[in-house]
Formats: structure tokens, C-alpha cells, sequence
């Protein structure tokens, strides 16, 4: 970059950067001093978690760094959005040592998103991070979770353009595109940012000098014609999926000349990485080996990934360990194949790995996604020990639920049960870009393979049928959505279907209903007396949520209500919580003269559904939070308070005092979080939790919990710590 060229930029850049450092210096010494008073737990299973931040509305992905990945066969990313209740799960994709898993923009909502991480290792121990003494983290969380800070989508800095200033008037001499990548998430490949003028792809000609990328069209024998012109940056994750685009515009003044850039030019990185690793514990070696490969290329719109990674931790008795994919993309199309997560309406298939095909077709005012594949490998019995034949009556009567087989003539063996491939077809044809509006509509049929394995128990069945729509009028300021799904799920398909025999003896009254019903559905789903529902009259499949948005006078307030059956399943979405009724509430008011936000939220849900329960517990959740989001030198504070309620109509006494629930909490916080520079470039975030849980039930299990965290993740490059 020639010294002309710097000059162009503003000098009230550097005045703010001096007074930058000055501030960044304090607030370094402060971290310091928490540091020195902060006990922190420090986990023998997870280093590290990123990114920091996230930005509202928009999806992040958060990547858990493992120090015994090969240790670990699942790994699950438990949340709650604020001002709810309900814990979410989803299934992080394992890759060696690093699982990652992508929040949908709907969960990411300010001021943050609380969360903790569940490990689940071969033997089937589940344990928390932070750490948790409960046998089933999954539905007992820890006493302390994680917060990530949620700020508003406009105070984004992830990628910040230093030139031209929005909407300035430059000459064709003097455009400089210069845009700031220092405050990029660790998980953003540098070296794969795009950079785009007037739609055309320039990252060719831009230079990337640590933090800073530069276009300088003069540098490149083009100069731009006079009028209105767009540059926009687009950041990449690790995995090739584009993590942020931000834009600009400004106009050329002046005489120039058309900006011609070849729009074909293909563009091409990759990446290979090999680990080769061997321990000893005592007498005994182990190897671990492995191997992964990324490539991109691009092509004006058009995009190929490619992701590749090999482990020796691949056994035929595991799920599959290894990863593969490769997608086409544009604009308008997706072409995919391999391990993905089809993103569908959340009540059928959402956060699930499934392999095979995934397509995706938006045109605008008609679109569709498709996926074709499996969730879960078949993985036949194993041989747990061999029998004589005339001993086979006896074993079989210690253990009558046991798998036998005969090995040879004089042989039986006895099994374990294996699990079967569990194969699933989902697509949804919708109408309506999402713009403005979008109704879909979605099947998804999911079915265990029952020749797939010889030994196996209770393979099983879903069908599930839904449909969305979403509407916004008034610039967007108000949106209406709605989902609403049905299911009817088998749990023993080994019978096959009724036979008219069977329902001659068995539903004498209703036998002919019942056979015509059997007709019409024998075709989408195997129609047996484990089948549910087999009667319409309570709607204990059904599932629905209907949510009113309105943005007004910097007032963003959202309305739910939900209801999801007792018996509503999908194995696309095998985490929903079940059993629920009620509606929430959020009201997020910016006070724009001090840029602080305040946020409330009430949410009242009940259980009992179906009125199947001897009583129905009501749990009622208050939340309120003031964040002061300044921006610049200064860090990013909140301070909240949360009120969880509990409660039936069972009392101390009588034979249904066990069951009775009568508890209160109330959590008070404080969260502190800021980006900066002193010597290297560090992410700080400190948080403060005290919470209290009255418990006036006959279990008498009060809880009282304080903790403080200081968490720094800092970044030299090449070094991160």
C-alpha cells in the first residue's frame, strides 16, 4: 500500500486510537486485578469456547474446543433464550477435538443466551461443563451456567468499514475500500473473506495485511463510474459457511470509467491438516490418527465446499465418527451431500445430523428443501457369550428377554440388542420469499430398518405433517408467524400391521372403522395397537405456536403462545419439551439518549395436556435486565434479575405428597464483556450470579448458589490462548 494511500484515510482515526490505548491500558489493569481474586473452574474436558459475542437476529455458531475428543461420543448444546424458561438441545457436530453446532437466528435474542455444554462419553456417563452433580445434566442443569452476550445487530463490529465513510461523496482517485477484521471471532478464516464491489468479486486484488483488508481500484487500472456504488464483505467459518456480510455504500463523483472486473474468475483455497498421536498409559499404547480437508472455490454467485475428515476413532460398533460433505450453493440453489443439519420448522427437523442429500431451491415466490438421508447407522448385537445347546432352555429362562441365535449344531449364542438405521425423508414446499410473507408446508416420514440388523428390539416409526407461515407489514415492523405440526408415531413395528383376524377378535364394535382406517393408513405408516394417536378424540399429537411481533418508537415487543401434546414426537426434533401449554412475553426498550436497553419478559406455561395427571403444575418466569451497550473503548454491562416459580395443587400430605411442587428462585447478575487491544488482541468477559431456591415442598431441597467468572480468550497471531 503506497504512503498516498494511507493518507487518504481520516485522521480522526488515529486521534481515536490513541485514546483508545489509554483506555484499553486501564481496563487491562482491571482485568488483571479480577483475575488475581477470581477462583475459576478449570475443566479437564473443554479448553475453550467461542466465539465471545454474538450479534441479534442473526445465527451463530459456537465451536467447543475438547482436550480428549476421542474420549467423547456425543456432545449437546443445552440453552435457554432469555426471558424462557425452557432449555433447548441440540447435537454438536464432533469433529476430533472440536464440536461446534449452529443457534438459529430466532434464539438469538439480547441481552444474552444462557447455556452449558453436556459430554457423553462410550460408556454412556454424561457430564456437564460447567460441572454439574447430576446423573442427567440433560435435564438437570448446572447450578452455574454460561452467559454469551447478545448485542444489537446495528452495534455489530465484527467487520467495520474505516473507508469510505457511509454515503460520502469520493472521487474516483481517492476510493479506498478499507475495512477492520480485529474484531472478527476466532472462529472467522481471515484469508477466505470476500470482497465485493457492485456485485463483482475483487478479493483477488485486495490485500489482507493482518486485521486490515484494502481495495484500492486506481492500484489496479480501474477507476469506477460516476453514480451510487455497494462494497460488501462477507467472513467465512471454518467450515466454509459464511458467518457475517456486512455492507456499504458510497457515490463516485466525477469522470470514470465502468468498473470491469471478470466475473468468472474462479477462486480456489484449501486447507489439510494431519494429527498423528500416540499415548501410554502404563503398559498400554494408543494411536490416534487423523485427517481433515477443507476446499472452497467460488465463482462469481457460485460456490463449492468441500470438508473431509478422517479418525481412526471410526469402529463399526460407534456412530460414525468420520465426516464427509460437498455442496453446490448460490443465491438460489443448494446442493448438498453428506453430513449436514437441515434447518426445517422447529417442531419436525431442526438440529439433527442427517446423511445423505440436502437440497434447497428458493425462487422467490416458490421454494423447496428437501432431505434424504439417515440420523442414526445400524450397529448389529454382539456376541455375549456362547451356549451349549442343551443348556439354551435354561439361559432362556434367566433371561427371557435376551436375544438368541444358533451358531452351529451343537451352539447357541447369546446377544446383545444392536440399533437399527433409522432412515428419514423430510421436504417442504413453500410459497413467498419470507420477505413479506411465506406459508410452507412439510412432510417428514422417518422409519427404523428392520432387515438392517439381526438382533434388534422395538424398531419404530414417524410421520409427521406440518405447516408455517410468517407475515410482516408496515416496513417490517410487525411479523406473524405460526407453526403448527401433527405426528403419529409407532413404537413396535416388528408386528407389521392388523390383520382383519386380529381386529375381528380384538375391536369387535368397531371393526369395520377400524379396518378402512387401517386401508388408508398402512400406506404412509404401520397401523398397530402401539401406534399413536389411534383415536382423535384427544389431540395428544398435536403441536403449535403462534408469536405477534411489533417494532415501534425503538420498542421491540414479541408475543408467543404454544401448546405441544404429551405424546407429540418427531425424530427430527427428538429435544422439544413435551406436555407444555402457555404463552411469553418480551418487551426490549432501547433509551436512545444513553443507549441502554431494558428488557422484560413474563412467561406463564402449564403441564397436563391431556388431563391424564392428577393435578397440573404451572411455572411462571420473570425476567428483567437493564444493558448499557456503549461501544468503543467502553465495555458492554448488564444487570438482571430472574424469578422462577413452580407450583401444583398437591399439598405436604397424603399419598400424593411426593409429587407435590412448590418452589421459588430468584437469580440476581451482572455481566460485563468488552473487546480490546493491548499487545495482543483479548475478548474479556466477567460475570457475577447469585441465586436462591426456596423450596417449600416435602423433598425441602432449597438451593444456594454464588459464583463469579472471568473468562479471557486472547489472540496473537498465530497463537490463541
Amino acid at each position: 500500500m503506497r504512503l498516498d494511500e494511507v493518507s487518504n484515510l481520516p485522521m480522526r482515526r488515529l486521534i481515536t486510537g490513541i485514546r483508545l490505548c489509554s483506555h484499553r491500558l486501564i481496563l487491562s489493569s482491571l482485568v488483571v486485578l479480577l483475575f488475581l481474586q477470581a477462583h475459576a473452574q478449570v475443566s479437564t474436558r473443554i479448553t475453550s469456547v467461542s466465539p465471545s459475542d454474538a450479534v441479534s437476529d442473526r445465527p451463530v455458531t459456537m465451536v467447543a474446543e475438547l482436550q480428549q475428543g476421542e474420549t467423547i461420543e456425543r456432545v449437546y448444546f443445552v440453552y435457554r433464550t432469555f426471558g424462557e424458561s425452557e432449555w433447548m438441545q441440540r447435537e454438536m457436530d464432533l469433529l476430533g477435538n472440536t464440536a461446534s453446532v449452529r443457534v438459529p437466528q430466532e434464539d438469538v435474542r439480547p441481552p444474552y443466551l444462557e447455556y452449558y455444554i453436556v459430554l457423553v462419553n462410550r460408556m454412556g456417563v454424561a457430564e456437564a461443563y460447567p460441572f454439574n452433580d447430576s446423573q442427567k445434566p440433560l435435564t438437570s442443569p448446572p447450578s452455574r451456567t454460561l452467559q454469551l452476550p447478545i448485542i444489537n445487530k446495528e452495534d455489530d463490529l465484527q467487520a467495520v468499514f474505516l473507508s469510505p465513510d457511509p454515503n460520502a461523496n469520493v472521487t474516483p482517485e481517492d476510493v479506498v475500500i478499507s475495512v477492520s477484521l480485529l474484531r472478527a471471532d476466532t472462529i472467522v478464516v481471515r484469508r477466505a473473506t470476500q470482497l465485493l464491489l457492485d456485485g463483482a468479486d475483487v478479493s483477488q486484488s485486495a490485500v489482507l495485511s493482518d486485521d486490515l483488508l484494502i481495495y484500492v481500484p486506481e492500484n489496479v487500472g480501474q477507476r469506477l463510474k460516476p453514480g451510487r456504488h455497494r462494497a460488501a464483505v462477507r467472513l467465512y467459518d471454518r467450515n466454509g459457511v459464511m458467518h457475517r456480510q456486512v455492507s456499504t455504500t458510497f457515490t463516485v463523483v466525477g469522470e470514470g470509467e465502468k468498473l470491469d472486473v471478470a466475473p468468472n474468475v474462479f477462486i480456489a483455497s484449501g486447507s489439510v491438516d494431519v494429527e498423528l498421536r500416540q499415548e501410554k498409559v502404563g503398559n498400554v499404547r494408543t494411536s490416534y490418527n487423523r485427517g481433515g480437508m477443507r476446499f472452497t472455490g467460488s465463482q462469481g454467485n457460485w460456490r463449492f465446499l468441500a470438508n473431509l475428515f478422517l479418525t481412526s476413532d471410526e469402529q463399526p460398533d460407534r456412530q460414525p465418527q468420520n465426516r464427509y460433505s460437498a455442496a453446490l450453493q448460490s443465491d438460489w440453489l443448494l446442493i448438498g451431500y453428506g453430513d449436514s443439519y437441515p434447518n426445517f420448522p422447529n417442531l419436525i427437523l431442526n438440529g439433527k445430523r442427517v446423511r445423505g442429500l440436502n437440497t434447497s431451491l428458493h425462487l422467490g415466490k416458490f421454494n423447496v428443501d428437501l432431505a434424504l438421508g439417515t440420523t442414526v447407522r445400524d450397529i448389529e448385537g454382539a456376541l455375549i457369550k456362547r451356549i451349549p445347546a442343551s443348556q439354551l432352555q435354561v439361559e432362556q429362562q434367566a433371561d427371557p428377554y435376551a436375544a438368541f441365535s444358533k451358531i452351529d449344531s451343537i451352539t447357541w449364542g447369546k446377544y446383545s440388542y444392536g440399533t437399527y438405521a433409522r432412515d428419514v425423508f423430510a421436504i417442504r414446499p413453500s410459497f413467498g420469499s419470507g420477505e413479506k410473507y411465506q406459508i410452507g408446508f412439510t412432510w417428514l416420514k422417518a422409519k427404523d430398518d428392520v432387515t438392517s440388523i439381526q438382533f434388534g428390539t422395538r424398531p419404530q416409526e414417524n410421520l409427521v405433517l406440518g405447516t408455517d407461515f410468517i407475515s410482516k407489514f408496515d416496513k417490517n415492523r410487525v411479523e406473524l408467524s405460526a407453526q403448527a405440526a401433527f405426528s403419529a408415531y409407532n413404537s413396535d413395528i416388528s408386528s407389521g400391521n392388523f390383520t382383519d383376524a386380529y381386529i375381528d377378535s380384538v375391536y369387535k364394535k368397531d371393526a369395520t372403522t377400524i379396518k378402512s382406517a387401517r386401508d388408508i393408513l398402512k400406506h404412509f405408516i404401520t397401523v398397530n395397537d402401539n401406534l399413536r394417536p389411534l383415536s382423535f378424540k384427544n389431540l395428544s399429537t398435536f403441536a403449535y405456536d403462534v408469536s405477534l411481533a411489533l417494532n415501534y418508537f425503538d420498542n421491540s415487543f414479541k408475543a408467543t403462545y404454544l401448546f405441544r401434546g404429551s405424546d407429540y414426537t418427531s425424530f427430527g426434533q427428538t429435544f422439544l419439551r413435551k406436555d407444555i401449554a402457555g404463552f411469553n412475553l418480551l418487551d426490549r426498550i432501547r433509551l436512545t439518549a444513553y443507549n441502554v436497553y431494558i428488557t422484560l419478559g413474563v412467561e406463564r406455561l402449564t403441564d397436563n395436556t391431556s388431563k391424564s395427571k392428577a393435578t397440573t403444575t404451572r411455572f411462571t418466569t420473570i425476567n428483567a435486565a437493564a444493558s448499557y451497550e456503549a461501544g468503543g473503548p467502553w465495555p458492554g454491562v448488564t444487570f438482571g434479575y430472574t424469578r422462577y416459580v413452580n407450583r401444583n395443587d398437591l399439598t405436604n400430605y397424603g399419598r400424593d405428597s411426593m409429587s407435590a411442587v412448590d418452589d421459588q428462585t430468584n437469580r440476581y447478575y451482572a455481566l460485563l464483556s468488552h473487546r480490546l487491544t493491548f499487545l495482543a488482541a483479548h475478548s474479556v468477559s466477567v460475570s457475577y450470579s447469585h441465586s436462591q431456591r426456596n423450596d417449600n415442598s416435602i423433598l425441602n431441597a432449597d438451593v444456594r448458589n454464588s459464583s463469579l467468572s472471568l473468562n479471557v480468550l486472547s489472540r496473537f497471531a498465530p497463537l490463541q490462548t
